[in-house]
């Protein structure tokens, strides 16, 4: 097991490697720039990461540990089971995101658009969204429809915000959002309790 340090070393080479990313581009990503601005030598980095490939497979790791804990913090704010805090919850996190991502939107459009088609490395993304599509997938009939539109509707709210083409007012998004929660995951569980 890691020590500590070591933990918090690689902890800083990952932060460090998403600020190159957000302030210079992901092509700007090298073993060099980021023990650079981690303020480590390339050998320390290197220790952690063995090559370019390792710390990309990290950071697309850690971009999906991201996302999972952002959905588990803004469902954690509502009551219920969670096939009933999944869709409120989406929309917490949207509504946090879409006020301040922390970075998190250019960090994945760079991640993501760069390693689409890298089956390998895109594995943590897609292996997040399969489990978000399973939870989908077992609720209760009636549910699944509305929660799956609910879901997909915020990830185009999530991806033209992380395009920088979310030019919608904030009380439309509102109005949206709203609606989701209110109408269809509400109108679901009640004909299914009805």
């Amino acid at each position: 097991m890691a020590s500590e340090k070591a933990l918090k070393t690689r902890q800083s080479i990952l932060e460090a490697s998403r600020a190159v990313i957000l302030e210079e581009g992901i092509a700007a990503l090298t073993m060099d720039r980021a023990a650079q601005k981690a303020g480590i030598s390339k050998g320390a980095c290197m220790y952690h990461f063995k090559n370019k490939r390792q710390l990309q497979a990290a950071l697309i790791e850690d971009y999906a540990e991201h996302l999972d804990e952002e959905l588990r913090r803004h469902e954690a704010l509502f009551t219920g089971r969670p096939d009933e805090t999944l869709v409120p919850g989406y929309v917490a996190w949207f509504r946090s995101f879409d006020r301040d991502n922390r970075g998190w939107a250019q960090v994945g459009i760079a991640l993501l658009s760069n390693f689409i088609h890298d089956e390998e490395l895109m594995k943590p993304v897609r292996d997040w969204y399969r489990k978000l599509f399973t939870r989908i997938e077992v609720l209760p009939e009636d549910e699944r429809v509305p929660a799956l539109i609910a879901v997909m509707a915020l990830e185009g709210f999530f991806y033209t915000h992380k395009f920088g083409v979310d030019l919608m007012a904030p009380k439309m998004k509102d109005a949206a959002w709203d609606y989701m929660t209110e109408h269809l995951v509400a109108d679901a569980r009640r004909k299914s309790d009805g």
